[in-house]
């Protein structure tokens, strides 16, 4: 009877300790899962945390560019070369500098480069030395243009990067003539701050009117580099077919 006892109680041991065990794999189990389920709901909020900035950059560019119709007064047809008369600035140079870098990024995400250039960066390269440069650089730091991250340097056609856009600053225009000529072409688009160097080669000029700043658009020159534009900045600009 004693024996039957131990053995009882043994066996007792046994399956308490099996169901134990069992309970604690079926606990662990479940741990896991709220882990792993855990780690799911992070990446899928990550996504959607992305998707949503990437919705707002989307919206604040066309909304931006939607601004300027009501900056723009007068429509001039694609097909016709003309001079635009500009009235005299009356802009303060702070709000002159903040929305040529607005408008510079906005009109860089209306352009598009042909499938070939292969970059991980969309690199800008600034032709000179204003106040211009530190506004832009503040203004895109952080933004991206086509999906690349957009880095911001002194233009350096030695060191044989590819620029996706090039800036002129203002009285830099002897430079860029010389520059101009080397590029034979390529996809890059050229945006200036003086409207009158479009002869040159220039394909967006960025200058002030009044209280203003507008930008105009040559088409053509665009079009000589392989580069696309989006009809909605054709709409938005003054366009000339020099």
């Amino acid at each position: 009877m004693k024996h039957l006892l131990i053995y009882s109680s043994l066996l007792l041991a046994l399956l308490t300790s099996c169901v134990s065990k069992q309970k604690y794999e079926a606990l662990k189990q479940q741990h896991q899962q709220s882990l792993n389920d855990k780690i799911v709901l992070e990446e899928t909020s990550s996504k959607i945390v992305a998707e949503n900035d990437s919705l707002k950059n989307q919206l604040s560019v066309l909304d931006s560019l939607l601004r300027l119709a009501n900056v723009k007064k007068n429509t001039t047809s694609r097909n016709q070369s003309v001079t635009i008369k500009t009235k005299t600035p009356t802009i303060s140079k702070a709000q002159e500098y903040d929305t040529k870098a607005l408008y510079i990024y906005s009109i860089a995400t209306y352009i598009f480069w042909p499938s070939f250039i292969k970059e991980t960066n969309f690199l800008i390269g600034i032709i000179g030395q204003s106040k211009l440069n530190d506004v832009l650089v503040s203004y895109i730091n952080g933004k991206k243009i086509h999906g690349m991250p957009v880095v911001i340097e002194p233009y350096n056609p030695a060191s044989k990067k590819f620029y996706h856009v090039i800036v002129v600053v203002e009285n830099k225009q002897k430079d860029f003539y010389k520059i101009n000529k080397t590029l034979h072409d390529q996809p890059v688009l050229v945006i200036e701050e003086n409207q009158f160097s479009e002869k040159a080669g220039a394909q967006v000029s960025i200058y002030p009117d009044g209280n203003k700043i507008k930008f105009k658009i040559n088409e053509k020159q665009i079009q000589k580099t392989g580069l696309n534009v989006s009809g909605l900045l054709l709409k938005l600009a003054e366009t000339t077919a020099q």
